[in-house]
């Protein structure tokens, strides 16, 4: 969406949505009190019952599509994309050309979809032909999960305010304002300018962390201009105290302009170098202390100590996922039937993305023998 003629100002009002034609999920929740129950046990049994307020709005959107023009967010849903580049929408070739960390990404969202499902199964208030339609279940997936405004009370899809576009640094911001001083009610959306806004400049959310282009494309099914993007480290259950230390995806990233490393990633794999090494514990707690304490100064001694030995691991394994991602690449390549595989260039443009950080990050490391 773009701003017409004429300067929005911060503070102006872009767009107004009244509570009406807001799908709430709270809402939603209170209108299948009763009906709904069967489906949320199984949803509870698969593991998925955080996304009870997603599945809510996803039997709603279903339900809503079987009305047809009948529906007063017919003109809406028909104006909603039917293809759709998101990890459940990958095929299986797809699925075998991706790297470890995004491989996860996706299948835990195909897992998702998985469980909607099964859980949509015990929902009696929708047709038959409806639930064996994979096609039109996914589409309801794929609205919810792309077009789901989180508030601090609830989870809505404001109908327009839906069509905004990413923006690794938004101009605008949402609010709800319930006028009616009604706490039953859902309050109706106004989204503002966050700051000047000039003629033509796309109006931006921020649907996600920017530095984290594999979960974009996986829930939302496009690449953004990151500026700069996780590093993939992978640990099989992490100790508390590491993640403490840092081992947080949002942090530990490679700039995608210049290869620069994060600090937070240097904290990690030393402390969990020093966590595996026999006869590191002395070393181990006091690097702890100090980064729990904000002692900088024996944290920069602890690493000078081992500087060479987290270079290497680090080293290893930026080779390991460019080597990976080469190989993969290549696999692409080889097999490239768009019209059978037509997500692949987007995938391929992933995977160069990888290669051109990871290759920065590789001579960086490199230099600093």
């Amino acid at each position: 969406m773009r701003v017409l003629p004429g300067t929005k100002y911060q503070g102006n009002r872009v767009l107004a949505v009244p509570s009406e034609m807001i799908l709430s999920a709270s809402q939603i929740a209170q209108e299948f009190r009763g009906y709904v129950e069967s489906a949320l046990q199984t949803l509870e049994q698969k593991g998925y019952l955080h996304l009870q307020p997603h599945f809510h709005l996803f039997l709603k959107i279903l339900m809503e599509y079987e009305k047809g023009e009948s529906s007063a967010y017919y003109p809406w849903l028909n104006s909603l994309p039917r293809r759709w580049n998101t990890a459940v929408s990958f095929d299986y070739f797809c699925m075998s050309t991706l790297p470890p960390y995004i491989k996860k990404v996706c299948q835990k969202k195909r897992d998702e979809l998985s469980a909607f499902q099964e859980s949509l199964k015990y929902f009696d208030y929708i047709l038959p032909e409806t639930k064996s339609d994979d096609e039109l279940v996914k589409f309801a997936y794929n609205v919810v999960m792309t077009r789901i405004l989180p508030s601090q009370e609830d989870h809505n899809i404001v109908p327009a305010a839906d069509y905004f576009n990413h923006g690794n640094e938004a101009n605008i911001v949402i609010c709800y304002n319930n006028n009616n001083n009604n706490e039953q009610t859902t309050a109706n959306c106004e989204v503002y300018a966050s700051r000047d806004i000039a003629p033509g400049e796309a109006l931006t959310l921020t649907y996600d962390m920017p530095t984290n282009p594999s979960h974009l494309l996986a829930t939302y099914g496009f690449l953004n201009e990151a500026p700069a993007t996780y590093c993939k480290l992978l640990f099989t259950n992490p100790s508390e105290k590491l993640k403490q230390i840092g081992y947080d995806p949002s942090q530990l990233v490679f700039s995608t302009q210049d290869g620069s490393i994060s600090s937070p990633i240097w904290d990690v794999i030393l402390y969990s170098k020093l966590e595996r090494a026999p006869g590191m514990a002395e070393a181990k707690n006091a690097f702890y202390e100090a980064h729990m304490s904000g002692d900088e100064a024996t944290k920069f001694a602890i690493h000078s100590h081992f500087q060479e030995a987290t270079c290497t691991v680090l080293l290893e394994h930026v080779e390991t996922i460019l080597k990976e991602v080469s190989q993969l690449t290549c696999m692409m390549e080889q097999f490239r039937d768009e019209d059978r595989h037509p997500r692949l260039p987007l995938l391929m443009e992933h995977h160069a993305m990888v290669t051109s950080t990871f290759s920065k990050v590789r001579d960086n490391l490199r230099s600093m023998y």
